[in-house]
């Protein structure tokens, strides 16, 4: 069965989810006052706001979306993350490292995605 699903607030379970596309990591929006106020305040204190509040927040709301897959140990399906900085960014095996298993992982051009989906 196909289906369109957001990938937040929306619970499918058994076989009638296969597939969750995450097309951006989700990381924080800087701009907004609380995220602002945040950051502005880990900075005063000496911290990296980006290593120390956004990238861990980005990384728990990673493994929530993929957790909307992975429910029980019987579960399988794709994950497919569509944002490059997975794979260029030094963060990105953070992003890797937080998915249940790193023993099917493959790394596909967007041609090759639509064959794996068949």
């Amino acid at each position: 069965m196909e289906q369109l699903l957001f990938w937040e607030g929306v619970d499918v379970q058994g076989e009638n989810l296969s597939n969750v596309i995450i097309t951006k990591l989700p990381f924080l929006v800087p701009t907004d006052p609380v995220v602002s106020a945040i950051s502005k305040k880990i900075e005063e204190d000496g911290g990296n706001s980006f290593m120390d509040f956004q990238l861990p927040e980005a990384i728990i709301k990673f493994k929530q979306g993929v957790g909307r897959l992975i429910r029980k140990k019987t579960d399988s399906g794709n994950i497919f993350i569509l944002d490059n900085r997975i794979l260029k960014k030094r963060y990105g095996s953070l992003f890797i490292n937080a998915l249940p298993s790193q023993k099917n992982i493959k790394i596909l051009e967007k041609d090759d995605i639509i064959e794996e989906i068949e």
